[in-house]
């Protein structure tokens, strides 16, 4: 090959990697991110190697060897080819096949591939440049090679290992390897980093992790089961208890809806009896907070419900009967209040005093219900404190109607009526309520008139009102399936007469 070939070829290849460089960085630009350091790394490297073999074909100084601008030409195509290789790297496997088409391919795959090309180039210009037999070189001496294949075992295990780990975690799992837990960090070529949740890095060998063998979170689906024990005392029906711990749980924000949180009767123990509460999170990260809140609400549920948690204990001792919350004091504070409301502004002081004495306070977290739509009860809540919604449901919607603050009240038609529960109320806030059972105003009814006559009013108003928010809810379901009915048949008619639907 000749010096005005290869300077002709050289001015070509300087040009190449120019574009090849400016079109790595648009590209960067365009997702406003920044030019990796590999690629710049391989760009400094290739202009040096280039520019070496442009000084050396020059007058500037004095004419080397042949022999040395042969292999100072060798190393300006290495240097470019390495380039090259980069930048394919960074489009073709970086671009393409990670950011477009969401497919995971460890960097020391990546790292690989870069190093055989370029063993083939170098073998390539190796012949055509100076002329070398490849295969001499190729067929290296085999004492040699079981040197530095028993030098380097551990490094050659490591690597491999690394690449059968990038089939099973990646970049961002969650996963419990060696009785480490945490983040995946980095996929190396010798080891995986990991950061814990306490925020430490710990670094593990790649070959040891594939045999200890990894309990991965994040794959094939970020869904976690959390399982919580919880014991209860045998006075309470085993099924109410399982009802209770689901709807603690379920009311827990992060708690998926699906799979619904499940409750199982685990063991019965000496003190009391064993629950197993079982539900699903998205992100494995929050399951330690998740796992606390349920307890707390757990806790706050069995408070309400009058289900106790039996300490252990072998004392003999005589049963008594737990009472679901405390009685409120006949105090002139809840009176008063419970005067303020329209409902009860007929009754007077001793009788505002006799209610109050029958009634219990209950507490509520958010995102809890109250009652639910459909179900029985013959409780009247008053809110003392916080914030609830009432939700209607019509057909597959479901809509919140009102919003309820301190002083409101509602149950009233499942108290005075026995009909089931007209709406569903949740919290939206820490909630505390007074409870009035049937018991405690039935006597109150009888002796007062005025009083049965002024609730009939009272409820009347708000069933209107209920009564106007579902036939909104009902037009607008009806709309609804008009517009999916309509959807339906335009797709029939375009398969029918295009063979496909369009838009």
């Amino acid at each position: 090959m000749t010096a005005g070939t290869l300077f002709g070829s050289f001015i070509l290849l300087f040009v190449a990697l120019v574009g090849a460089f400016l079109g790595v960085a648009n590209l960067a630009h365009r997702r406003q991110q920044t030019v990796s350091g590999k690629v710049i790394g391989a760009a400094i490297v290739a202009l040096l190697s280039v520019g070496s073999w442009l000084m050396s074909q020059g007058e500037l100084f004095v004419r080397l060897p042949e022999t040395v601008v042969a292999w100072v030409t060798v190393a300006a195509y290495l240097g470019a080819a390495l380039f090259l290789l980069v930048v394919l790297d960074a489009l073709v496997i970086g671009e393409y096949l990670i950011e477009r088409r969401r497919r995971y391919i460890p960097d020391v795959i990546r790292t690989l591939l870069i190093g055989a090309e370029l063993v083939v180039v170098l073998l390539v210009v190796l012949r055509v440049v100076m002329d070398i037999d490849v295969l001499a070189l190729v067929a290296l001496p085999t004492v040699a090679a079981a040197v530095i294949g028993v030098a380097l075992k551990d490094t050659f295990a490591r690597f491999f290992a690394g690449v059968e780990l990038g089939k099973v975690i990646k970049v961002g799992d969650w996963i419990n390897t060696m009785e480490k837990e945490g983040r995946v960090a980095h996929i190396g070529m010798e080891h995986v980093t990991l950061v814990t949740l306490e925020q430490d890095h710990v670094t593990l060998p790649n070959d040891v992790m594939i045999h200890a063998g990894i309990a991965n979170y994040s794959r094939p689906s970020t869904t976690h089961v959390c399982v919580i024990d919880v014991e209860a005392t045998y006075q309470k029906s085993p099924l109410q208890v399982c009802f209770v711990l689901v709807e603690a749980a379920a009311a827990v924000e992060g708690v998926l809806p699906d799979p619904r949180p499940e409750a199982l009767v685990g063991s019965f123990k000496e003190s009391g009896i064993q629950y197993r509460l079982r539900f699903s999170i998205g992100d494995y990260a929050r399951h330690q907070t998740l796992s606390s809140t349920v307890r707390s609400y757990v806790w706050n549920a069995f408070h309400r419900h009058g289900i106790e948690i039996p300490l252990p204990q072998r004392v003999l001792h005589q049963p008594v009967s737990f009472q679901p919350a405390a009685a409120v004091p006949a105090s002139s504070h809840i009176a008063s209040r419970l005067g303020a409301i329209d409902l009860f502004a007929v009754l007077s002081p001793e009788q505002l005093a006799l209610l109050v004495a029958d009634a219990v306070v209950q507490d509520y977290l958010p995102g809890e219900r109250i009652v639910r739509e459909g179900e029985p009860g013959e409780d009247l809540y008053v809110i003392l404190k916080g914030r609830a919604e009432v939700r209607i449901r019509h057909d597959a919607l479901e809509s919140t109607v009102a919003m309820m603050e301190e002083g409101e009240f509602f149950g009233e038609m499942s108290l005075l009526t026995g009909a089931c529960r007209s709406a569903t109320v949740v919290a939206t806030s820490h909630l505390q309520l007074l409870a009035l059972g049937r018991h405690a105003i039935t006597h109150l009814l009888e002796q007062d008139d005025g009083l049965i006559e002024r609730i009939g009013a009272v409820v009347a108003e708000r069933q209107g009102r209920s009564q106007a928010a579902r036939e909104q809810l009902s037009r607008e379901s009806a709309s609804m399936a008009i517009d999916k009915q309509r959807r339906s048949l335009v797709e029939r008619m375009q398969i029918y007469l295009w063979g496909k639907p369009k838009g």
